[in-house]
């Protein structure tokens, strides 16, 4: 006999899911649902955007006034329009929201304090602070150090291409195989690696195979003097 509320049969797993700690507290916190149109790409869990209350269109604000609310979870639009939720009141971190762009995080948090949605500073990993509302001051030094933090990293990521090039240009076959049938019986040290010591000037220079001592001297025998 078919019922209203069938009973369910629980079921239980486990996954490894990196779900950030955007919220700095459980106290009002408020969600609303919208959707992400198609073409916006990928966006993630703690993304300062725009809500629409009239349509639930949720877009990336191009300005301080369009910032009112924060996406819950990570989604992608690339290819399709997708639902989403937000956050439209609550208290975060800093450190864990992505913030709209070049938009000033000072009058950011000071539009979404409007809106119930507090952003609170944080102590860092390495121990500096996450200021919600940094001086512009305190924002140009930010950024004029990640651009030297950048340039440095591209540095670094350069210098390790042209040394990894120099190791596959001397990266070489094993000699011997091209030595000819008399040299490998005369003459197997001309299969010996060169070796590059530093000459006086500083750079180095290939130094040939020693050759193999006579046949006389190697085995040690002595052949009497012609001399009277």
């Amino acid at each position: 006999m078919p019922t209203a509320n069938p009973i369910a049969v629980a079921s239980f797993g486990s996954a490894t899911y990196a779900y950030n700690a955007l919220l700095s507290s459980g106290d009002d916190v408020n969600s609303k649902a919208g959707t992400v149109a198609s073409g916006i790409g990928v966006l993630v869990r703690g993304t300062i955007v725009n809500w629409d209350p009239a349509t639930g269109a949720i877009t990336v604000p191009s300005t301080v006034a369009g910032c009112n609310a924060i996406l819950v979870n990570d989604i992608d639009s690339t290819a399709a329009t997708v639902p989403a939720e937000v956050y439209t009141t609550g208290s975060f971190k800093a450190d864990a929201v992505t913030w709209p762009g070049a938009l000033s995080h000072a009058l950011v948090t000071d539009q979404l304090r409007d809106y119930g949605i507090y952003l609170q500073s944080v102590i860092y990993t390495d121990g500096t602070l996450v200021k919600s509302a940094p001086t512009k001051a305190e924002e140009e030094q930010a950024k004029k150090h990640l651009e030297q933090n950048k340039a440095a990293a591209e540095k670094a990521e350069k210098a390790a291409k042209e040394e990894a090039k120099e190791v596959e240009a001397k990266t070489s076959d094993s000699i011997y195989p091209y030595l000819t049938p008399d040299e490998r019986e005369k003459h197997p040290e001309l299969a010996n690696p060169p070796v590059e010591p530093e000459d006086a000037s500083g750079g180095k220079g290939v130094v040939a195979p020693q050759t193999e001592q006579k046949a006389s001297e190697h085995t040690g025998e002595h052949r009497p003097s012609t001399r009277k």
